[in-house]
């Protein structure tokens, strides 16, 4: 028995790692195909490989959605005086790996095992780098022949959940005999993917306790927190005052009018941003957002109990009156889960809510059981925003091919695995990231000064448009955009039909109009925007 190298096309990449192509035409398998024939061929498909970089020079691979594919070509010959060809007929099956370099620098491999994805683990759970990608098979390697012992090593090796791991292999295709015997080589390829649907049955990463060293003790955590939610004293705004809906609308939102429920003093004092009222009231809102967006404080669920209580256990005073002595109090998690009504949810409450006159400082005990409540009640509402893990979700992972294929057992000599080398690592370009092999997709828009041509454009898709909605955009136009349209909850249902052209020439308009706008901002016109002029026969004059 010879030994059996697996490598690049000996003539297009002198090493032993698969050669990567990168193809944008539409029917790249049969012109790979056709250029491995000749000599002259491969070294066109040479010049294919995939070459791009990113800043750290890296091997950079694109997605479908790009308009490139990627193919690993592979030569199979023998180790022996002249380097031989091997015969196709020798080999049970040919496939291959993608793997993920690890922040350790070590491969991991993407495995599954009854039935579920279990996800990226150390190639050390499923064999090594060099071991079968089928867990049957690594158990069949390990097995002597008597059966009574197989029967107890296969018992062993089943307790343990590793045993039955398997890696995920794609398969390598043997080129048509005819390619083969052209090229004199044994020839595979295969599609190397960089899109998945697959996701891992793990909890994602982000999602663990105290993952990226953002646990309630973490500077990082404190340092995001409003300051009343770090245990400190914060100011609040306009004390002792009844909660006005509309404060919300006049801080974020700013007018020329006062609205609705907000005093002409109250909104001249929110309208100048350096007042102590007004950034109180910005600090204020912020603290509701906070518990309400990011901890879900005032949902009743399991998750942020704990929250409510800590909450409970801090007591705001309330701005003493002219004939009180004693101070009165309001429950935080009272307070501020009324006030979230009012301000974010824009209801309206039968009692009046009154501002309380300060949010006070905390003890280290209260203020760490309030920083605790807190990361539960993140690490809750993170877990239902982060979907599970998918293959190639990692930002700027690294990835590597590794290919095999499996020679079939003769005479005394079982079945064995022979690998190629590691592929050199690669990254994946993000979707919106353009490759340069192509140009950009044309859309043709229609020419909105030709009537003749407008009149052709009829409705081709319909909207269902509640009542509610139907009053809002009725209203009128000045009202709507400032902020004072009216839902109305009774009315008509209505089908309203528009023209996709029409609706692209009105989205392309705002495009521009908003490109423009921040521009100010990005600066990115330079870059994103290309215009060049295009004559085209026929065009004609508006009018004429």
């Amino acid at each position: 028995m010879h030994d059996i190298l697996i490598g690049a096309p000996r003539d297009m990449q002198a090493n032993n790692r698969p050669a990567i192509l990168q193809r944008s035409d539409d029917d790249f398998i049969a012109s790979t195909l056709d250029e491995l024939r000749s000599s002259a061929g491969r070294v066109v498909l040479a010049a294919r490989r995939a070459h791009a970089t990113d800043k750290q020079g890296t091997l950079k691979l694109f997605q479908p959605v790009q308009r490139q594919f990627h193919l690993a070509l592979l030569e199979v010959w023998c180790d022996t005086p002249g380097m031989p060809r091997l015969d196709p007929a020798r080999i049970e099956s040919a496939g291959f790996v993608v793997r993920r370099i690890s922040s350790s620098g070590q491969p991991e491999g993407w495995v599954r095992s009854n039935g579920r994805v279990r996800g990226w683990v150390p190639l050390s759970r499923v064999g090594g780098a060099t071991g079968d990608p089928l867990a049957q098979h690594r158990l069949q390697r390990q097995l002597t022949g008597v059966a009574d012992i197989d029967r107890q090593l296969i018992g062993l090796r089943l307790a343990h959940t590793d045993q039955l791991l398997d890696e995920h292999a794609l398969p390598l295709f043997v080129a048509p005999p005819d390619v083969c015997s052209d090229a004199a080589k044994t020839v595979f390829y295969g599609i190397v993917p960089t899109v998945s649907s697959e996701v891992s049955a793990a909890a994602p990463a982000n999602a663990a306790a105290g993952a990226a060293d953002f646990g309630p003790r973490s500077e990082l955590f404190r340092a995001h927190l409003v300051e009343a939610l770090r245990g400190e004293a914060m100011d609040l705004p306009f004390p002792g005052e009844a909660v006005a809906g509309g404060w919300f609308d006049a801080s974020e939102m700013p007018s020329d009018t006062a609205p609705d429920g907000v005093s002409d003093a109250q909104f001249s004092d929110i309208a100048d941003a350096s007042s102590d009222n007004s950034r109180a009231l910005h600090r204020f809102i912020l603290l509701l957002r906070q518990l309400a967006s990011e901890f879900n404080a005032f949902e009743a669920d399991d998750a942020s109990a704990p929250l409510r209580r800590a909450l409970a256990g801090v007591a705001l005073p309330l701005v003493l009156r002219n004939d009180e002595t004693v101070q009165r109090t309001v429950p935080a998690d009272r307070f501020l889960g009324d006030a979230c009504r009012i301000l974010l949810m824009k209801e309206n409450l039968a009692d009046a809510v009154e501002m309380p006159e300060r949010w006070p400082a905390l003890d280290a005990v209260s203020a760490n059981g309030l920083a605790d409540a807190m990361s539960t009640a993140l690490q809750a509402r993170t877990a239902t925003l982060l979907s599970q893990s998918g293959r190639y979700d990692e930002p700027g992972a690294r990835y590597l091919v590794r290919a095999f294929v499996r020679i079939k057992p003769e005479a005394q000599c079982p079945l064995r695995i022979v690998w190629s080398a590691d592929s050199e690592p690669f990254v994946i370009a993000p979707w919106f990231e353009n490759a340069e092999a192509r140009p950009p997709v044309l859309i043709p828009l229609p020419d909105a000064s030709d009537r003749d041509m407008l009149r052709q454009l009829k409705p081709n898709v319909a909207f269902l448009v509640p009542p509610s909605m139907h009053n809002l955009l009725s209203g009128k136009t000045r009202d709507l955009l400032g902020g004072k349209g009216k839902l109305g909850a009774t009315g008509l249902t209505w089908i309203c039909g528009f023209n996709i052209p029409a609706i692209t020439i009105c989205a392309f308009l705002v495009l521009n109009l908003f490109l423009t706008l921040f521009n100010l901002v990005f600066g990115w016109l330079f870059f994103i925007k290309i215009c060049v002029p295009f004559p085209k026969l026929g065009n004609k004059p508006p009018g004429s």
